[in-house]
């Protein structure tokens, strides 16, 4: 199972046309926003089988009913989805990484900082694939085994 995780275009429409057209062949089976460029991504709900979306701090006239955070499961890995605003990430992971553990995720996918990260932290893997403006993306990979990996990936 692959996911495609963004955040944080923040209006870079020409950068997300050209990622979703280097991705088309081998689509992933996920595709994970984090916020702040909701409406830039919007268009792509039905680009690929699963859309999971959250509101970030720029997203103000984001849909009511855009969640801000959002638990989702894949291939029966728990996934939680927040864009970090909320959590301090700029300051530190740790507050977004006690939640993960609160819902008993073991990934978070997360922007605010635009800048990548894909570490480990108290048995979580902390994603944050940077800003799609800046051409940054990642892909999350769930194997059969249960293995999870992160790519960290640029335009």
């Amino acid at each position: 199972m692959k996911a495609l995780v963004l955040s944080d275009s923040h209006g870079a429409t020409h950068t997300l046309r050209a990622l979703m057209t280097r991705l088309e062949e081998g689509k992933p089976d996920a595709l994970i926003y984090c916020g702040d460029g909701l409406a830039d991504i919007l268009p792509y709900r039905a680009w690929c089988p699963a859309f999971y979306a959250v509101r970030g701090n720029c997203d103000l006239a984001a849909p009511p009913d855009t969640p801000g955070e959002q638990l989702v499961r894949l291939d029966g890995l728990e996934v939680l989805i927040a864009h970090g605003n909320g959590y301090h990430v700029k300051r530190s992971l740790e507050t977004l990484s006690w939640r993960a553990r609160e819902l008993e995720a073991r990934v978070v996918c997360f922007g605010h900082t635009h800048q990548p990260v894909a570490e480990w932290h108290h048995g979580v893997l902390m994603l944050n694939p940077g800003a799609l403006h800046g051409g940054r993306y990642a892909l999350l990979h769930v194997w059969a085994d249960g293995v999870v990996e992160a790519e960290l990936l640029s335009l």
